[in-house]
């Protein structure tokens, strides 16, 4: 359920996707869901959330610790391209659908994926720090990298190719040198 639920937040959003929805893509009945989320559909997108930061956190924070500032870039970028043109789903991230459909009332959902993209944005700035890049620029120039790769996701979703991660790519290349 989870991973359906992140699907369909990326693919549709989550304020667009509804409990139904989420059942059928997973092939269970409505009553699981509540049995496994009682809190709903707020509990659930906690642990989608939970569960893209399992699967990407690790993959950059892995890519920043053992490379250069641009080669790290590249590989997350390259890595995020890669995913995108392996399925049938179409690009987007579930965190930032996350962040985007949470209302004023699911500060619990904010803070989540607050937390997600600040971990991201850390492994990076280390990255910068540890290769000369003083604060604030690695601050920034981390913050940077993860709003260009959500930036380029929406373009790329909106264009339907994958040249937007590119353009992003060479852009903070240039920044970076």
């Amino acid at each position: 359920m989870i991973r359906q639920a992140a699907l369909l937040f990326r693919a549709r959003g989550y304020a667009a996707t509804g409990f139904r929805e989420i059942v059928e893509q997973a092939g269970t009945h409505r009553g699981v869901i509540y049995h496994h989320f009682p809190r709903g559909k707020t509990e659930l997108a906690e642990e989608v959330v939970r569960l893209v930061d399992g699967a990407v956190g690790p993959a950059i924070e892995a890519v920043c610790s053992n490379q250069d500032p641009v080669s790290a870039m590249r590989a997350i970028l390259a890595g995020v391209k890669m995913i995108m043109t392996g399925g049938e789903h179409p690009p987007g991230c579930a965190v930032a659908a996350v962040a985007l459909g949470a209302g004023p009332d699911d500060a619990e959902l904010l803070t989540a994926a607050s937390d997600v993209f600040r971990r991201w944005q850390d492994s990076y700035r280390e990255c910068l720090l540890r290769n000369g890049i003083p604060d604030p620029d690695a601050t920034d120039l981390a913050t940077l990298l993860i709003a260009g790769l959500e930036g380029a996701l929406v373009l790329c979703r909106t264009e339907g190719t994958t040249e937007p991660l590119d353009r992003v790519a060479a852009g903070l290349e240039r920044a970076l040198r």
